[in-house]
């Protein structure tokens, strides 16, 4: 019986395992593949959250994540009101107070002062080319110089002018202006400088906070007024004692450079003191209370909840990939074992134990291994730094990384020794052939099959939202989505490993009774097949380890895909394009839009078979450049719907119906007039909201109906582009409706950020296919030297022995590829219905196909396959033939 009791002393045992560079390199491999999913989860999930704080900064306007204090200023104490400060000093007690509770808040900027009122601007010399456009916002904003385009003048005081107004009442740079508001007295001004007017550029973050004053407010049809700046003294001698309030903000930006979501809690805290000291400052400083704004409160709350959400798939994915990681290390800790064969046999003998081997391994491998997992924390770091969705952790982050990969390393070096105990202890005490045969035929794979059915089943299948105070909703995973796809992936691997083995094993069974012939003439294709027969369960292994990474990326990467280009395509069919504008009045395209612009007209109470419809009206020649349409839409394509909508002056034009079945008696009616259409059912148009049915008819059968339809101008392309040339053409715009604000941000950025998470997780399974490759081939080394040595013999060239190589391995490489594909299609097929996290909004689940990932998988798989064939062929080329031939192995 073994003797389980501690061996000799260890003093050389260390230094022994570093003339084996082979096992110091699995040993170090074992420790860095557990260690890194270990580290990377609790820093993948802090940049999860720190990515979807800035998202959120990043698509806000500045001063609205900061602060904003908002009041009216008047210039005249009411008579109930005589302590009521006005004019210059509530502006100059309103800055203090302002000025004052900001300094204690951390990176808050100082506040910049707004004042503006409506005013108006006529030549002072002649009477006003347009008397009924002189209406301008005359604004008085702190350093508006340096945030506008000039383009004459800009020396001396005096008014600046937008370049439209100027142009139209024919001022430039020296003209003098009266500049006065209703009931007062004008003041003359010189105009100081002409600039672009701000709707005919691109928002800037300067002007953010005032974007309703000079682009107007969606769905109002308030007149939008240009805007002319003056310094702030002159704005008070416009207003005088004016009986009318002025509009005055107080805006303060947050310097997000660097922040985090911890980092922004003292943010908050401060903003929420800034508030209390402002309200303190008094009514006769702001009469009626000031209304205080800033959403990084809210910003912060929703980052956490997101990360809150990842936290229940992100760290079960991360335990799974550790755990895969410590399947090297017991495959590390069987290596080591196997190459110490003759040692350990002479340990044996002499009494010492599994136990003590063990703990002899343990001590050898603990500099490899821990290094490994220092490895592993670095490499942790880095990949979340550079891949991750933002570079930037919290520091409570950064330590339970550490903490978890100091964990992880040790549980290897646990799970490395204990594997090379039991290892040793079967090396004279195998197990009869026949429990190794029953072990191999039960059906394991039938274990994780069932279990996706369960899952699949039982678990919750729907996209659900939570939310949190001022967090807004977000999204959570389906459990099912992130369950029932890992168990089907494993037990197609495992049903792809027993038909492999047994398809090799029925080839190598026909290819034993073939009588030996002549050595074939393509000698590579003739060596990989044969070795391949030779070891079936080797190569059904290879290919179903290949399989379970592939196939765990494509579908992550599908399913990310999938969910962007649905809510992409949402929010495109919700608004039909990327823009559309409300236009006051009927308008021509302007030429600078023409190849990507139409003009439609809606009227959204007519009446089809006794049901209210919204009627469309487009121009079939140019409504198909300007909508948006997916290919991958259902249905016919969008050009096909536009020809059947026919000529306008036929008995019963052609028509296209979206939202219900076409009716018996197809008659279209408008305000009483009537219109015979013939019509054809489609599951979907541009345009066509969760709402109304939708009907799509000539624009001119529309016209023949009504006049009383309101125009639209639809554009492709960037919206901050279309708003800009719109603005630059002059339109009349009431409202502007975009594609890229139809899903409010951060909404369903967790579940991306989770299957990024879980690809990631797959590609690391494909570094310990890698490992283990490399390892199969250092253990059938010395058989593929004496091979090699022979084959020479026969003069079979170094190159086609590498080719056999690379066919070979490659082939097992390429085939766990075709089957890692063939098994994502089978999850995406089965799950596709999943990836509609806004089930209630057309067009339902787009799949997108990610070619570029497939294509980088297939290449390193190639790449794998060239580069482990060489280095094998290399240690072979290298033998002697009389070290070979002596050896009696």
């Amino acid at each position: 019986m073994a003797n389980w009791g501690l061996p000799a002393p260890w003093s050389r045992a260390p230094a022994a395992l570093w003339r084996r560079p082979a096992v110091v390199l699995a040993t170090v491999v074992a420790g860095l593949l557990v260690a890194l999913p270990a580290a990377a989860a609790p820093l993948f999930l802090s940049s999860s959250g720190n990515a979807t704080l800035h998202n959120q900064i990043d698509r806000s306007c500045q001063w609205r994540v900061g602060a904003r204090v908002e009041a009216p200023l008047s210039f005249a104490a009411p008579p109930f009101d005589r302590d009521r400060l006005t004019g210059e000093r509530a502006l100059d007690r309103r800055a203090e107070a302002v000025r004052a509770a900001a300094a204690t808040v951390p990176r808050l900027s100082r506040p910049v002062v707004t004042t503006h009122l409506t005013a108006n601007v006529v030549p002072a010399r002649r009477p006003a080319v347009a008397p009924d456009r002189t209406t301008v916002v005359l604004m008085a904003r702190d350093g508006f110089r340096g945030h506008v385009r000039l383009l004459a003048g800009g020396e001396g005081p005096g008014i600046w002018l937008p370049d439209g107004f100027a142009r139209l009442q024919g001022l430039e740079p020296g003209d003098r202006v009266a500049v006065g508001t209703a009931g007062g007295a004008p003041v003359p001004m010189r105009v100081a400088a002409v600039y672009r007017d701000l709707r005919s550029l691109p928002d800037q973050p300067y002007w953010c906070g005032l974007e309703e004053l000079y682009r107007g407010k969606p769905l109002s049809n308030q007149p939008v007024f240009p805007v002319a700046l003056v310094d702030t003294g002159p704005l008070l001698t416009v207003a005088g004692d004016s009986e009318f309030d002025a509009g005055q903000r107080l805006e303060m930006a947050v310097d997000s450079t660097g922040l985090t979501t911890s980092g922004a809690r003292p943010v908050v805290d401060g903003l929420t003191a800034f508030r209390d000291a402002v309200s303190r400052a008094g009514p006769a400083v702001f009469p009626g209370g000031p209304d205080i704004t800033s959403t990084l409160g809210g910003d912060v709350a929703r980052a956490e909840l997101v990360v809150a959400s990842l936290t229940g798939t992100v760290l079960p994915l991360a335990a799974a990939g550790a755990l895969a990681g410590l399947v090297i290390a017991g495959a590390a800790g069987a290596f080591w074992a196997d190459r110490r064969r003759t040692e350990l046999a002479v340990l044996s003998a002499r009494g010492v134990g599994p136990v003590a081997v063990a703990g002899k391994a343990m001590l050898e491998t603990a500099v490899p291994v821990v290094l490994g997992g220092a490895l592993g924390w670095v490499a942790a770091r880095t990949l979340v730094a550079g891949s991750g969705p933002s570079p930037l952790v919290t520091p409570a982050a950064v330590g339970d990384s550490v903490l978890a990969a100091a964990a992880a390393t040790l549980t290897a070096l646990a799970a490395l020794a204990v594997t090379a105990g039991v290892r040793a202890a079967r090396v004279f005490d195998a197990p009869p052939a026949h429990r190794h045969r029953v072990l191999r035929r039960l059906p394991w794979e039938l274990l994780p099959l069932a279990g996706a059915g369960l899952a699949w089943s039982l678990l919750d299948g729907e996209t659900t939202t939570s939310s949190v105070g001022t967090a807004g909703m977000v999204a959570h995973l389906p459990p099912r989505l992130i369950v029932a796809p890992v168990l089907l992936t494993a037990g197609l691997a495992l049903l792809t490993a027993r038909l492999t083995r047994w398809a090799l094993a029925l080839a190598r069974r026909r290819a034993a009774g073939d009588p030996a012939g002549a050595f074939p003439r393509h000698v590579a294709r003739f060596l990989a097949w044969r070795r391949v027969r030779a070891t079936p369960a080797v190569a059904a292994i290879l290919v179903a380890a290949t399989s379970v990474p592939v196939a765990l990326s494509a579908f992550g990467a599908t399913v990310i895909g999938s969910v962007e280009r649905t809510l992409h395509a949402e929010g495109q069919l919700i608004v039909g394009t990327d823009a559309v504008f409300g236009l006051t009045g009927s308008t021509a395209v302007p030429p600078a839009l023409g190849d990507r612009a139409t003009v439609t007209k809606l009227w959204t109470d007519g009446d089809l078979g006794g049901t209210t419809v919204h009627v469309l009206g487009v121009d079939p020649a140019t409504f198909g450049r300007a909508a948006f349409w997916d290919p991958a839409l259902p249905g016919p394509d969008l050009a096909e719907l536009l020809s059947r909508i026919g000529d306008p002056d036929a008995p019963s034009p052609g028509a296209v119906l979206a939202g219900m079945p076409v009716p018996a008696d197809p008659v279209l009616e408008v305000r009483g007039q009537r219109r015979a259409l013939d019509l054809t059912e489609a599951p979907q148009l541009p345009g066509k909201g969760p709402g109304y049915p939708m009907l799509l008819v000539h624009r001119e059968v529309l016209d023949g109906l009504t006049g009383a339809a309101r125009p639209y101008l639809w554009v492709r392309g960037d919206p901050d582009r279309s708003v800009a040339a719109v603005a630059a053409a002059g339109l009349g715009v009431s409202t502007v409706s975009r594609a890229d604000q139809v899903h409010q941000v951060g909404v369903y950025t967790g579940i991306t950020y989770t299957f990024a998470f879980l690809a990631a997780v797959s590609l690391l399974s494909g570094v310990i296919i890698v490992v283990g490759l490399l390892l199969h081939l250092d253990a059938r080394a010395r058989a593929r030297r004496s091979a090699y040595v022979m084959l020479r013999r026969m003069a079979v060239t170094a190159l086609a022995h590498w080719r056999a190589l690379v066919l070979e391995v490659g082939g097992l490489l390429l085939a766990g590829f075709a089957a890692g594909a063939a098994i994502a299609s089978v999850v995406v097929l089965l799950t596709r219905p999943d990836y509609d996290v806004d089930a209630a909004t057309a067009p339902g689940t787009v799949v997108d196909v990610p070619w570029v990932v497939l294509a980088a998988l297939l290449g390193a798989a190639l790449a794998t396959g060239a580069v482990a064939a060489g280095t094998a062929q290399r240690a072979a080329s290298r033998a002697r033939p009389s070290e070979v031939l002596r050896d009696p192995h």
